[in-house]
């Protein structure tokens, strides 16, 4: 039986749901416009799933630093990628250097102090593959500045979940990307599709609020990769705290939690 034009267009990303998302592009610039704390050093555990009851375990280190002309830069070492980004006040990137090992792929994006242009520039294996010139919109984001965008967007009353545009590290194309807000009191059971390791359970008493987004691709994306990621934050008076994540692959899921 062939699928319906109904069908067809939902599956191109042509039209959109009665259920569809809020648009970041709407409040954008309402939720930027507050500065953020600038969160405390951290040491991780990163636990990569090799087989059923089989974790590599690594170590991750993530560093901050509050410059003198108002920006705040992060300096973070993992088991498989390096990077050096520098923000705003608000939590909006101003530049980052990502090097990922694995890859062999060293990533650069700079924004203009107005966040109306960024400059990418890729290596791959020591050598320049590309450099690309990007107009920002309102809802563009780039995946490091992620944990901000949900920090601000809770602070300011954004509940449920919401739609983006995310931006291919190198800056060739944009990406339909959804996020959920939920919470609860045990965040590894926002999803049954994943083997929890014990000491990943142990590291989210559930005496304890969390808010988990779950993020996932949208339109077209979501039938090349449709795989989740939930980052998990505890929920403070102040408001959300990073705490950890996981997702991805299923057979080869990646959790990250901090421990100090």
């Amino acid at each position: 039986m062939k699928p319906s034009l109904v069908t067809l267009l939902l599956m191109a990303g042509l039209i959109v749901p009665a259920f569809a998302l809020d648009s970041l592009d709407r409040w954008a610039s309402t939720i930027w416009a507050q500065p953020l704390s600038i969160p405390k050093d951290s040491t991780s555990v990163v636990l990569t799933r090799e087989g059923t009851g089989m974790f590599r375990k690594a170590s991750a280190k993530t560093a901050y630093t509050s410059n003198p002309d108002g920006t705040y830069t992060q300096d973070y070492c993992g088991p498989d990628e390096t990077s050096n980004s520098v923000f705003l006040e608000n939590g909006t990137l101003l530049s980052s250097t990502a090097d990922n090992v694995k890859d062999e792929r060293i990533y650069n994006v700079k924004f203009n102090p107005e966040r109306r242009q960024a400059y990418f520039r890729t290596e791959v294996k020591g050598k320049e593959s590309s450099t690309k010139t990007q107009q920002i919109k309102p809802d563009n984001i780039i995946m490091s500045e992620y944990v901000n965008l949900i920090r601000q967007a809770w602070r300011n009353g954004v509940r449920g979940g919401f739609v983006f545009k995310g931006l291919a590290p190198d800056g060739s194309m944009e990406i339909d990307m959804e996020t959920c807000l939920i919470e609860t009191n045990v965040p590894w059971k926002v999803s049954d599709q994943y083997e929890i390791p014990t000491d990943f359970k142990a590291a989210f008493p559930d005496s304890q609020t969390y808010v988990v987004a779950d993020f996932s691709l949208g339109g077209m994306f979501s039938l090349m990769y449709n795989f989740h990621t939930y980052w998990i934050f505890r929920s403070t008076p102040s408001g959300l705290d990073y705490v950890g994540s996981f997702g991805g692959n299923p057979k080869k899921a990646t959790y990250t939690f901090m421990t100090e």
